[in-house]
């Protein structure tokens, strides 16, 4: 198994946030959008509120910004109050995943933010065409062109261009993990009884007793290299399904430098989504 870390928290991980708003169950959202304000730059934060919870934390997150988990009995004054004392602590973490990912977070799909593929960082050249029926991303240079049909923007808004992006990156995918897949599995000597590229929450990669191998679509975001890193990692589980010494022995025999290439996965892990 291979994790993936998505978010930074101060106190406890959290849950995925549920956007339904329930007045009479446990566990509802603040209706509010309650902001932070530090020398002169506001962000805004989402409140859930919830019966499991018995202290207030706050997580920073690449996908949906900032939330804080707390108490039911929690005022939404005492929460203002706590986050304008942990704002500078907010905004660093913040500006953190910003500088990681190229452009303010979280992603809003429109022109000038940039996304990774392959480990490059490319611009995002909007285009919203009502001459098309289907939307098409291009990549050249340092700019990745991305043409969505006026029908589907209209209709969607930026939801159309995740979706246009989901479909390429899984595409994508598709084609350069098998490739990787079928190289290494030859240098390794083991044969995957099934392969499966799929959206993941918290994995890139993981095997099963059963010798069945599954990626997250997220890791053509990241350089070829780690890519083969984490490729070696789940075929080598075929021969030792465990983490041990000898585990490791037979990652390091096939990619020497693999705790360079873990190290940089580990840092720019929490943007590789959107």
């Amino acid at each position: 198994m291979f994790s993936l870390v998505i978010n930074i928290v101060f106190g406890l991980p959290i849950m995925k946030v549920n956007e339904k708003i329930e007045k009479d169950c446990k566990e509802s959202w603040c209706p509010a959008l309650p902001q932070l304000v530090l020398d002169g730059r506001v962000l805004n934060y989402t409140i859930k509120r919830s019966g499991k919870a018995s202290s207030l934390r706050i997580t920073v997150d690449a996908v949906v910004g900032i939330q804080v988990t707390a108490p039911v009995k929690y005022k939404t004054e005492v929460i203002g109050r706590i986050m304008q004392d942990k704002s500078a602590w907010v905004l660093e973490k913040m500006d953190y995943l910003s500088a990681l990912a190229g452009c303010p977070l979280p992603r809003m799909f429109v022109d000038g933010e940039q996304f990774f593929f392959l480990g490059n960082r490319y611009t995002v050249k909007l285009h919203i065409n009502d001459q098309i029926m289907v939307d098409t991303i291009k990549i050249n240079d340092q700019t990745m062109f991305i043409e969505v049909p006026l029908a589907l923007h209209q209709e969607g808004g930026a939801a159309a261009v995740r979706a246009a992006l989901v479909k390429w990156y899984k595409n994508k995918a598709n084609y350069i993990l098998n490739n990787r897949i079928n190289l290494y599995k030859e240098v390794i000597g083991v044969k995957p009884a099934k392969i499966r590229i799929k959206e993941q929450k918290h994995r890139w990669g993981s095997c099963s007793g059963k010798g069945n191998l599954n990626f997250n679509w997220h890791l053509v975001m990241a350089p070829v290299n780690v890519i083969d890193y984490v490729i070696v990692h789940e075929l080598c589980h075929l021969k030792r399904l465990d983490h041990s010494p000898a585990f490791w022995g037979l990652v390091e025999a096939v990619l020497p430098d693999y705790q360079i290439r873990r190290r940089w996965l580990k840092r720019y892990s929490p943007v590789l989504t959107f």
